[in-house]
C-alpha cells in the first residue's frame, strides 16, 4: 500500500471518531508528520449516494447498502487513501470495510458474504474501536440537526456486540469511549506513535 501508515477509527454513531480522527490528524501536522484525514461514505459521486439513503427513514435494503458502500470505497482507495498512502503520508480513516460488517451486519445480512464483497480491499495497518454503550451514544446523537435511521439504542447494540466480536477476533484495539476526549485521544496518539 506504499510508505504511509493507514489508521482507521471505527465504532458505532456518537462514539467519536470523527472528532478524534480529525483532532490526530492536526496532531501529527504540529508535529511534522503528513497526515490525511477521510471518511466514508465519502464527498465522492458514489458516497454522495449512500449518505442520501442513510437519512431515507422507510429505506432498508441491507444488500444494496453493502454493494453501494463497496463501490464507494473501491473510489476511496483509488483516488484518495492510496495515492496518499504513495505520497507517504499517515491517513486516518473515519470508519472503514467494518462498518459495513457492523452495520449490514446487524440488519441481519450474512456476515460471511460482507466478508467476502470487501475481500479485495486493502486491510488498514491499524485499526482502533471506540466502544461506547449504546445510550450514552444516542444522548450524544440528540443534538444533531440531521439524523440517520440507525440511530436508536436497540440497533446500535446489535451493532456495538458485531463491532466487539470482530474486534476481539481481529486484534484490534479497544478503546472505552465514555471517558473525556483528552484522554482518549492521548491513548490513540499513543497507539498510532508506535506504529509510526
Amino acid at each position: 500500500m506504499g510508505k504511509g501508515l493507514f489508521v482507521v477509527l471505527e465504532g458505532i454513531d456518537g462514539s467519536g471518531t470523527t472528532t478524534n480522527a480529525k483532532m490526530l490528524v492536526g496532531w501529527l501536522e504540529e508535529r511534522g508528520v503528513k497526515a490525511w484525514f477521510t471518511s466514508e461514505p465519502t464527498k465522492g459521486p458514489i458516497g454522495i449516494i449512500a449518505r442520501r439513503k442513510l437519512r431515507e427513514k422507510g429505506f432498508k435494503d441491507p444488500v444494496f447498502e453493502t454493494l453501494l458502500f463497496a463501490a464507494d470505497r473501491a473510489w476511496h482507495l483509488r483516488e484518495e487513501i492510496l495515492p496518499k498512502l504513495s505520497e507517504g503520508y499517515v491517513v486516518i480513516c473515519d470508519r472503514y470495510y467494518e462498518s459495513s460488517i457492523a452495520y449490514q451486519g446487524a440488519q441481519g445480512l450474512d456476515i460471511e458474504w460482507i466478508i467476502k464483497v470487501n475481500s479485495m480491499f486493502p486491510e488498514p495497518d491499524l485499526t482502533i474501536l471506540l466502544d461506547l454503550e449504546p445510550r450514552e451514544a444516542v444522548g450524544r446523537i440528540d443534538s444533531r440537526v440531521i439524523k440517520e435511521r440507525f440511530e436508536n439504542v436497540e440497533f446500535l447494540g446489535k451493532v456495538r456486540s458485531l463491532y466487539l466480536q470482530r474486534a476481539k477476533e481481529r486484534g484490534y484495539r479497544i478503546l472505552d469511549a465514555s471517558r473525556s476526549l483528552d484522554l482518549i485521544q492521548e491513548e490513540i496518539r499513543k497507539i498510532v506513535l508506535e506504529n509510526l
